[in-house]
């Protein structure tokens, strides 16, 4: 009996290993909901609101008057591309907002640069809880320090403004280059009805690159395409149902003209940036979930 050698343990067949495997992505998805709730998940997505708020019309502020320099008439066409990307019932207070912000020429280098600098500090501050969040959401404590961390997050963020801004650049050209490619063609009206419908696959494109960006905050052993690819587009997908959710909600039942009155319009738009936050966290906690998934 003392010679005895014990058994030695089985290792997983190749046939449960592809099993394991395929089944990898449902088990990740089915924990998803659960550790949203307990990773806190909406509190993060209130934090990133309230940063993405203090971003957003900064960053327009400057892109305005980029645009301008260009063409001045180009300013009220993106106002209305803007105004086109956000939910109905905001529309009419964030154009307003804008144009008052592009009527004010007198004081238009010190706005340009008050602007950079606020959409800079804004912009670094929400990478900053985006890298809090998803250390969270992986259960690793980050180690290093702020003079380290800084530079990386503050590079990160303008390189989302500069994308930020070239996709409302492209929003303004677009149709003056369709109706130019149209002229040389002698297709007309076709060719700018084909220009514009190519743009949103463009801007769908920049959607995921920015995603993919934010998803590059968190932890080194999380990067790679590869490893951030499901969850960025899960998030890309997510804040689109949330976002025609969202339309459709407002058009058949919204209330809150008669809830908030004047109010209504900024109401809507931070519940609908709240909810394009919470996709991106979704996706962020999906790939987290995939990452602990064996």
């Amino acid at each position: 009996m003392a010679g005895k050698q014990l058994p030695r343990p089985r290792t997983p067949s190749a046939g449960a290993r592809e099993s394991a495997a395929r089944t990898r992505w449902p088990r990740a998805l089915r924990r998803t909901p659960v550790s949203l709730w307990t990773d806190d998940v909406t509190d993060w997505a209130a934090a990133l609101t309230y940063y993405a708020m203090l971003a957003i019309f900064p960053a327009l502020l400057v892109t305005l008057s980029l645009v301008g320099l260009r063409d001045p008439d180009d300013v009220q066409n993106l106002i209305r591309e803007i105004g086109a990307l956000v939910p109905p019932d905001s529309r009419d207070i964030i154009e307003e907002t804008l144009r008052s912000m592009a009527r004010r020429r007198s004081a238009a280098r010190l706005l340009l640069v008050l602007g950079t600098v606020s959409a800079l500090w804004s912009a670094s501050s929400y990478l900053a809880v985006f890298r809090r969040a998803l250390y969270s959401m992986y259960r690793i404590k980050d180690q290093r320090p702020v003079w380290r961390t800084a530079p990386r997050i503050v590079a990160t963020a303008v390189a989302l403004l500069t994308l930020l801004a070239i996709s409302a650049l492209a929003l303004t050209v677009t149709e003056g280059l369709a109706r130019a490619a149209g002229r040389l063609a002698g297709a007309g009206d076709a060719a700018v009805a084909v220009g514009l419908a190519f743009r949103w696959p463009v801007l769908l494109l920049v959607a995921t690159v920015l995603v993919m960006l934010l998803f590059r905050a968190g932890p080194e052993s999380t990067r790679g395409v590869r490893r951030m690819a499901p969850g960025g587009l899960l998030a890309v997908f997510l804040w689109l149902g949330a976002s025609v959710g969202l339309y459709l909600y407002m058009a058949q039942v919204g209330a809150y003209d008669r809830l908030y009155g004047s109010l209504a319009g900024l109401i809507v738009f931070l519940m609908w940036l709240w909810f394009s936050n919470l996709a991106l966290l979704a996706g962020a906690q999906f790939n987290a979930e995939l990452a602990r998934t064996p």
